[in-house]
């Protein structure tokens, strides 16, 4: 990936190695964007040739002309026309030379590219002879144009396929440049695969997606894919080498991935990567040289091509595809427009609800005709009575998933959970359209055989046939075309379909509305994040600290608040783990994350941070608030979520560590990023499965559980990618055999913890 540098001689660009250049995330310019812009309202005069080069470049919304900064636009949506500032008036624009551009150029490609070449073909053969099947991912857009180019130089066109998904929300220009790469590649095995349900259908049974409930990607895309390579290769659990356009630079939670991710996406699924690397610059450099056609939404404006309306778009992205694509987003934005009336927006607001992107946001059920809470239950120690309304599925098809079912009559049976002997009782009660059913026999199940079990029942209330948990089957026993089926001959009980998500299910994670249980401190730390030097003054002399220190009143309270919460003091008296973490020292990045740990665990707020809002996310503090249980007042929500932002931005917790990146602009929260710890310390991975050991009562879990799990552990508090996850615990285990032991052959993958240890002594490793 290199700088950019401009050239005026060209019009273009140049890439160079001085870290001194420009960002590679820029765009060419043609004259179909100044026109639907407007830009001859300032006098501007530009040839317009229909394919011709492009005549200036955008950084973002400001545009260059042979390097100079001509004219910025700014604002916009889908109901709104960006307005734009003009630095430069009656500019006369040449065309970009491209031919003397790409020429220059050559010398930074053809490295780029030849590594490239080599990635692609170097992990194909290492992996050609374990997969089943090999498929370029192709979307239409730059990234994947240039991808497929590559990968027909570098693999003969018999080694893979070519996969168009349609989301039936794709744009027509998109439609368009599929059918003109067909053209281009005519010896290249091309197919076009649909949803089940389409886009439309899934948007009433789900609600919209929003940047937190992302169902849109499975459901719409990766899904269909998968399903359309398990019925070119007739095998239903079919090992899938996917080659992809992702891009590092293009987000925040594409910046974690990796070239080559095996079961990041799916558990039988390896993705290559070999654009990652790449700025937006290459890209269009190497389309330019190779005569690559691009998609004219390029022309029109667009700095990305995807789905017509997308909760992670710009006003930008809106505003172009309402002038261009109306009638492919009208159906969408007619949805919006109907979420906000129920949700009690003034009519004269709804527009502006919907340009400005308050859906986006969405964390729940609420306000939407398909949402609420189908799921009522009481969790006991001996018993777990579930109570359903109008439950979608059959649950005892799900509880297949879950265990070997017994049944002694039409209303009565057990189930005995998958690993164990000890059955469970059912009783199933009817009442009209509604349901009741009681498993008793559950006092010696622990918390991970408690949520598989309530994964059964959110499914059966609210699956909508998205197929999203069919995708996970590894096994091919899980078929949702119309009503849900399970081979109980080719399950094998892995718990995937139940754990792959939060309650199991994409549309209970999408339909219900959390409430926070009744300890939920909103209040406890006032509108207070703990700060580093606030933590630093503590452990300098914890003693001394309780009389003297620099915190005002309620500065002084709320950290105090902090402390017990991280379980460094309790009674005003500093904890064993406390003594660890003096010794440590506040400049550690292992101190804060076993202060995080603990807090997720302790710290309603930050339990409900971890658990709630995914990982790879980017929101506002308006839409944490707003996702807050409403029993509480906005104020409190707003000061709670205040604490939050102020302890991620002011400890290393948050830009140094990845577990919520604030932007500001000036001294306002532009966002909060929840990125991910990238290389976590193998301590800290090490205290925090102790600590869930704690939790549980139990020191021996499977990878998988560890890595699925909603109760605790460093993959769910941390936000650790599973490749990195059990790349720790192999050297975890080679380094410290005393405290935790693996078994990671054959269908084993168990992890085994010392049953004597505490947490807290896992950090005597560091003394």
């Amino acid at each position: 990936m290199y700088q950019v540098i401009w050239d005026e001689e060209t019009g273009g660009i140049r890439l160079t190695d001085n870290p001194d250049g420009l960002s590679g995330e820029l765009r060419p310019v043609f004259h179909e964007e100044l026109d639907l812009l407007g830009f001859g309202e300032g006098g501007w005069s530009y040839p317009c040739v229909p394919e011709g080069p492009p005549l200036l470049w955008a950084v973002g919304r400001r545009y260059y002309y042979r390097g100079r900064l001509v004219a910025n636009a700014r604002g916009g949506g889908f109901y709104e026309r960006p307005i734009l500032t003009f630095h430069e008036r009656d500019l006369q624009l040449e065309p970009v030379d491209l031919e003397e551009m790409t020429q220059r150029n050559a010398g930074f490609m053809s490295g780029l590219v030849f590594r490239a070449l080599e990635f692609i073909r170097r992990e194909y053969e290492q992996r050609r002879d374990r997969v089943d099947i090999a498929a370029v991912a192709f979307s239409g857009g730059k990234d994947s144009l240039v991808l497929l180019d590559l990968v027909q130089r570098a693999l003969p066109p018999d080694c893979f396929e070519v996969v168009f998904n349609d989301t039936t929300m794709e744009l027509s220009v998109t439609h368009e440049a599929v059918k003109r790469a067909r053209l281009r590649w005519p010896s290249l095995r091309f197919h076009t695969t649909r949803p089940h349900r389409t886009a439309a259908e899934l948007w009433d049974a789900l609600g919209p997606p929003s940047r937190v409930i992302r169902w849109c990607c499975t459901a719409l895309k990766s899904g269909p894919t998968v399903f359309l390579l398990r019925r070119l290769t007739g095998k239903k659990r079919a090992r899938v080498l996917i080659l992809d356009g992702c891009r590092s630079l293009e987000g925040a939670r594409r910046s974690t991935y990796r070239k080559v991710s095996e079961g990041a996406k799916h558990l039988v699924q390896t993705n290559l990567s070999p654009l990652l690397d790449w700025c937006a610059a290459e890209i269009f450099l190497y389309a330019f040289a190779r005569g690559v056609l691009l998609n004219d939404g390029y022309r029109q404006g667009f700095a990305r091509v995807g789905c017509a309306v997308c909760p992670l778009a710009s006003n930008w992205w809106d505003f172009v595809a309402s002038q261009l694509e109306r009638e492919c987003i009208e159906p969408f934005t007619d949805r919006i427009s109907a979420l906000a009336r129920d949700k009690g927006v003034p009519p004269e607001q709804v527009t502006a609800y919907v340009s400005e992107g308050g859906w986006r946001g969405r964390m729940g059920g609420q306000y939407l005709r398909t949402g609420g809470n189908r799921v009522m239950l009481s969790d006991e120690l001996d018993r777990i009575v579930f109570r359903l309304r109008a439950p979608s599925s059959d649950w005892q098809e799900w509880a297949k998933a879950f265990g070997e079912r017994h049944s002694e009559g039409p209303e009565s049976g057990t189930i005995v959970p998958r690993g164990s002997t000890a059955p469970c009782s059912y009783i199933i009660r009817h009442h009209g359209p509604h349901l009741e059913v009681e498993i008793g026999g559950m006092r010696g199940a622990d918390r991970f055989l408690r949520r598989d079990l309530k994964a059964v029942f959110y499914k059966a209330a609210y699956c909508a046939g998205c197929r999203a948990c069919e995708v996970e089957c590894p096994v091919g026993a899980l078929t949702l075309n119309g009503t849900p089926r399970i081979d109980e001959a080719a399950c094998i009980s892995c718990g995937q379909c139940l754990t792959f998500i939060e309650k199991g299910c994409w549309a209970a994670k999408s339909l219900s509305v959390t409430e926070a249980g009744s300890i939920m401190k909103l209040r406890t730390y006032q509108h207070f994040g703990m700060r580093a030097e606030w933590l630093a003054e503590f452990l300098a002399d914890p003693s001394i600290w309780w009389h003297r220190n620099t915190l005002g009143p309620r500065q002084f309270e709320a950290m105090r608040a902090w402390l017990l919460d991280a379980s460094i003091v309790a009674a005003n008296m500093i904890t064993p783990l406390g003594e660890h973490l003096v010794r440590l020292g506040p400049s550690e990045p292992l101190t804060w994350l076993v202060i995080w740990t603990n807090l997720c665990a302790r710290s309603s707020l930050i339990s409900w941070y971890v658990r709630e809002i995914p990982w790879g996310s980017v929101t506002t503090k308006a839409e944490l608030a707003g996702a807050l249980p409403e029993r509480y007042a906005m104020s409190t929500r707003r000061n709670g979520v205040t604490a939050l932002v102020s302890l991620l931005r002011d400890t290393p917790l948050g830009a140094d560590l990845g577990l919520g990146r604030v932007a500001l602009d000036g001294r306002v929260t532009k966002d909060i990023s929840k990125l991910g710890v990238a290389g976590p310390p193998p301590i800290a991975v090490l205290y925090s499965l102790y600590h869930l050991a704690e939790l549980c009562g139990r020191t021996g879990f499977s990878v998988q559980e560890l890595i699925k799990t909603q109760d605790g552990g460093p993959v769910l508090e941390m936000g650790i990618a599973p490749e990195t996850f059990n790349a720790t615990l192999r050297g975890l285990a080679s380094r410290y055999p005393e405290l935790l032991r693996l078994e990671l052959a054959r269908d084993l993958d168990n992890v085994y913890l010392h049953q004597g240890r505490r947490a807290h002594e896992v950090l005597e490793l560091c003394d």
